[in-house]
């Protein structure tokens, strides 16, 4: 009997959870600037009276002048950029954009480093770099140090480096004929990033350089909606030379939480009752403009926490007020719902639109004609389950595993490697290779914004591309 009450529990809690959240979101909104202003305050001096073992930290909630101190004045710069051009500008990088219209009338921003514009030789080689759910292109350029963002080191290597938007985010939120107003505008889940996105991104790129192919870096879902395109597009296998997966989570395990997990039980009705049919988590974006960037980084890390387990212990804390600001961009409710039915499933599935009739399960196994494949993953990240993410890869006449150890989060480097060539009955043809690095301790942030990326992340894909 208490087995059968116990999940009508978890599912209250969890929809009295969702309201006191937009409960307390409309009552703050209505507060007025100076009341706010008060607790900000209290926030700051309570923040202050905790120093950390980060002197740079501690040099920030110490309020420093900003103007003089070079490296906060930086940091707090990132912070406060609104666009990427501006991003980009910090960093001393000009950036172009590009408008690409989908076959379903989307017009998507596709950011552009072109290495000439940079003062830099050109390689003739292009990148396409393609973001996670809830993100955007700014993603990829918010390290402080400006060597630790992939897309800069590529450009001054020569690649012309190209950066997608998806449907619906920052930079992406147009349509031929329907408002962001409209329902209809909101109605799309991971199968038209896949379908329309991704494709015409693509095929954009390629046609301004008059080139043949490009070679792809996705970042979570990005990873997961390049593998679903190709997997229905046969022509798109011979547009990309090189694949490269950072944090691929195409079929992620249940979240850590019972109360998160129960909202992912949920019929797809009572969510879209819950959040709407349009944009989701907007409130997010309030909260963002009226918090203490330090309370707001604990926020987000407690968020994160009872989500997915992270730690959140290899960003370095100044860092973290940088990226959680630009970490939420706007998508729709259906994207999500998409996820919690693959999290349900356990198949990498396009959307259910009813019970009565199963979903189609992208073949990405047998379909996927790609020779070369880098994939690099946290050994921490509860989102990725390795071994299944390699059931679902195309079978592979070389493989390289590679296991990176990260204790006490020290930059020097330990590499294991296991080649291991597979039998001759195996569906390969010759040269394709499957290179696969796992970082040990490390989540799946940390891959983008981690403080030893340089060495996990940049060294690798570097090696990769060169050949």
């Amino acid at each position: 009997m208490f087995e059968q009450v116990k999940p009508k529990l978890e599912d209250l809690t969890s929809v009295g959870v969702i309201i006191l959240e937009q409960l307390v979101s409309c009552i703050t909104w209505f507060l007025p600037e100076s009341l706010i202003s008060i607790f900000t305050s209290m926030v700051k001096f309570i923040f202050r009276l905790h120093a950390s073992s980060n002197p740079l930290y501690n040099r920030y909630l110490k309020g420093r002048n900003l103007e003089t101190d070079k490296l906060l004045g930086k940091i707090e710069r990132l912070r406060e950029a609104q666009y990427f051009e501006e991003l980009c500008d910090i960093h001393g990088f000009k950036a172009q954009s590009h408008l690409v219209q989908t076959k379903d009338g989307y017009l998507l921003t596709v950011h552009r480093l072109d290495p000439h514009e940079n003062g830099y030789r050109p390689n003739g080689k292009i990148v396409y770099f393609q973001h996670g759910l809830l993100m955007n292109s700014e993603i990829w350029v918010l390290m402080a140090d400006t060597r630790q963002n992939l897309p800069f080191r590529l450009c001054e290597l020569g690649y012309d480096v190209y950066l997608g938007n998806n449907r619906g985010n920052k930079y992406s939120a147009r349509h031929v004929s329907l408002s962001v107003n409209d329902a209809a505008f909101w109605d799309f889940s991971i199968d038209q990033f896949a379908l329309f996105d991704i494709p015409a991104t693509i095929d954009h790129i390629l046609e301004i350089n008059g080139a043949s192919q490009l070679i792809y870096i996705g970042f979570s879902q990005g990873c997961s909606q390049i593998l679903a395109s190709i997997s229905v597009n046969h022509p798109l296998n011979m547009k990309i030379s090189k694949l490269v997966l950072i944090s691929p989570a195409t079929t992620p395990k249940k979240l850590s939480n019972w109360l998160i997990n129960s909202i992912v039980n949920f019929q797809p009705a009572l969510i879209y009752l819950l959040f709407g049919r349009k944009i989701l988590l907007k409130s997010v974006f309030f909260w963002k403009d009226i918090t203490y960037p330090p309370f707001f980084s604990k926020l987000i890390d407690l968020s994160n926490e009872i989500l997915f387990d992270w730690k959140s212990l290899n960003i370095d804390p100044v860092q973290k007020f940088i990226c959680y600001f630009h970490l939420y961009s706007t998508t729709s409710v259906k994207s999500v719902v998409h996820w919690f039915q693959i999290i349900k499933s356990k198949r990498f599935q396009m959307y259910q639109e009813s019970e009565l009739f199963p979903a189609f399960e992208y073949p990405i196994h047998t379909n996927i004609k790609l020779s070369k494949i880098l994939l690099i993953y946290g050994m921490s990240d509860s989102l990725v389950d390795i071994q299944q993410m390699t059931e679902q890869l195309p079978e592979f006449e070389e493989y390289n595993i590679s296991v990176l150890n990260n204790q006490e989060m020290k930059p020097e480097l330990v590499e294991v490697v296991d080649n291991q060539k597979v039998d001759d009955t195996m569906n390969s043809s010759d040269g394709e290779k499957l290179q696969i690095v796992g970082v040990e301790n490390y989540e799946h942030l940390d891959l983008v914004w981690g403080q030893n990326i340089e060495y996990y992340v940049i060294n690798n894909v570097l090696e990769f591309l060169s050949d």
